[in-house]
């Protein structure tokens, strides 16, 4: 059979049409939908700009970690003091925010140098809980046991507190963190942080440093999850230690597997998938009453979580974005 040879401009020409699509929509989809939709679509925008980082570190990298949870509440209470101490605005904030980060995820990867595999997730594990006692510290010295109440967001004097505000606010920091990191997949940093992850005793011997390039993606992931937990703070209106839990951590890794280990547009169909199962088991919740398993939402979505990792993982290991790809791959065969 004779295949059809697709020439070069023509492929590239079809990414960006899918890109400007995608910014249309998203530009145009709080105009067309309720604020409750428009609510849901900002937290599964915001839930991306945090699993993106995640999936670099893990996905790309092949450093596990359940540490992104306490990357947030470093960035959310460092926003929240240069906010309160010097007045400053989000965009000044969510930068030393970011140095932070930056610097706490240097030093919990730096076990990655010796372990890899369950013993460097225990190491992240351990962290987890040391950084969220340490905030726990200090939003009772600073704060309250109340936690940091954030002002309504304002920059350059203008009110951007509004549900469809925030909603821009956010898209744009997400798009940001999306052109991030596919502008250093395509760099030579790209190619060395998977060099890394198929074989680092490889990688050593062409040249690259493995000790520089682990601790450098450590501190880029968290450098961007600590940045967006400062706007998180904001759109929430508070920051308190009770929020960042364990189980937040494990949100966002379900999120990745789910959605595609290395893929940017994995983080992005994970991130929209596992937001829509708490709407989804509450709708069934008013639905049906609320009787029976459907009487604990909470803990079903826990319980869904789970099983949908599970399943992801022995049925389908590329994640959704595999079907995509296996179904874009039908349509340009005509089959």
């Amino acid at each position: 059979m004779i295949q059809s040879i697709e020439s070069p401009a023509r492929a590239a020409v079809r990414p960006a049409v899918l890109a400007v699509l995608a910014v249309a929509i998203v530009v145009a989809l709080p105009l067309v939908v309720s604020p409750y939709w428009t609510t849901v679509a900002t937290n599964a925008v915001l839930a991306f700009a945090i699993a993106a980082p995640l999936n670099l570190l893990t996905g790309n990298a092949g450093q596990f970690s359940l540490g992104n949870a306490a990357f947030l509440v470093v960035g959310a209470y460092t926003g929240a003091f240069v906010t309160f101490t010097f007045d400053v605005e989000l965009p000044v904030a969510m930068l030393v925010a970011a140095a932070a980060g930056a610097l706490v995820g240097f030093i919990v990867g730096l076990p990655s140098l010796r372990l890899r595999g369950a013993y460097l997730l225990m190491s992240t594990l351990a962290a987890h809980y040391i950084l969220v006692f340490a905030a726990l510290k200090f939003q009772t010295s600073q704060f309250g046991a109340a936690g940091a109440i954030f002002p309504p967001l304002r920059m350059l004097g203008v009110d951007l507190s509004g549900d469809r505000s925030m909603y821009f606010v956010i898209a744009a920091f997400a798009a940001l963190i999306g052109l991030i990191i596919t502008n250093i997949m395509r760099s030579g940093h790209g190619r060395a942080i998977e060099a890394v992850k198929a074989r680092d005793v490889a990688a050593a011997a062409c040249g690259i440093s493995v000790a520089r390039t682990k601790l450098w993606v450590w501190s880029l992931s968290s450098a961007m999850i600590a940045a967006a937990g400062v706007l998180q703070a904001y759109y929430l209106g508070s920051a308190s230690v009770e929020f960042y839990t364990l189980n937040l951590a494990i949100t966002y890794v379900a999120m990745i597997l789910v959605g595609g280990l290395g893929s940017l547009g994995g983080s992005f169909l994970g991130a929209c998938f596992v937001t829509l199962v708490p709407v989804v088991v509450n709708h069934l919740s008013e639905a049906y009453g609320g009787g029976g398993v459907l009487a604990h939402p909470h803990e079903l979505q826990t319980v869904i979580y789970g099983l949908i990792i599970i399943a992801f993982v022995l049925l389908k290991p590329d994640g959704l974005i595999g079907f995509v790809r296996s179904a874009t791959r039908r349509l340009r065969n005509g089959r």
